[in-house]
């Protein structure tokens, strides 16, 4: 009936516009390739962290970043230092692992559900160790949550067009590979 109401050749552009429309779709996806050296840099300016309360004072400080492949997730192994009541002073070091969190309309990423995997503390009697994790795990998903670990630039046209949604974050050859999609 159309074909009847219409010429070919428009009926012809408005399939191949139609056509060109589902594909661009499709395409409209951005990868993001965030480097260990770069998520190395956000990380370490985060640093130091302290968290103190009556009893403890604990520093998070000297972030080394590894990107974890089979789990596509970052870890963090860091220093720990702990002052407490009583003289009780010591120094260790904690690993730490997380995946992001993409906040769309502000184009920035953050570190979602950091969580200590091990933490290891000289000088200090074991039975202090639980609540110096839960000190440091309080310290570390504030400061970790709060802070972006990389935020789109608003002066780059590819960065402002990518600020749609988060489809995939996989680690791979020492790279994060972030994949934006606008559907």
């Amino acid at each position: 009936m159309l074909k009847h109401l219409m010429p070919s050749s428009v009926l012809t552009s408005i399939a191949i516009l139609l056509l060109s429309m589902i594909q661009s779709s499709f395409a409209f996806s951005y990868t993001l390739e965030i480097s260990e050296s770069e998520l190395q840099k956000k990380v370490s300016a985060m640093m130091p962290m302290t968290k103190k309360n009556v009893f403890m004072a604990v520093t998070v400080s000297d972030p080394k970043i590894d990107l974890i492949q089979q789990s596509n997730e970052i870890g963090v192994f860091t220093n720990i230092e702990v002052i407490a009541l009583g003289n009780l002073k010591g120094s260790g070091r904690a690993h730490i692992t997380g995946t992001l969190n993409y906040d769309a309309e502000k184009g920035e990423f953050f570190f979602r559900d950091p969580t200590i995997v091990s933490l290891e503390i000289d000088n200090v009697e074991k039975k202090f160790i639980p609540k110096i994790k839960e000190i440091t795990q309080l310290t570390i998903t504030k400061a970790m949550s709060a802070y972006p670990v990389y935020k789109f630039k608003d002066d780059n046209i590819k960065h402002k067009l990518a600020k749609a949604a988060l489809k995939s974050v996989t680690v791979n050859d020492k790279k994060l590979l972030v994949e934006l999609s606008a559907f």
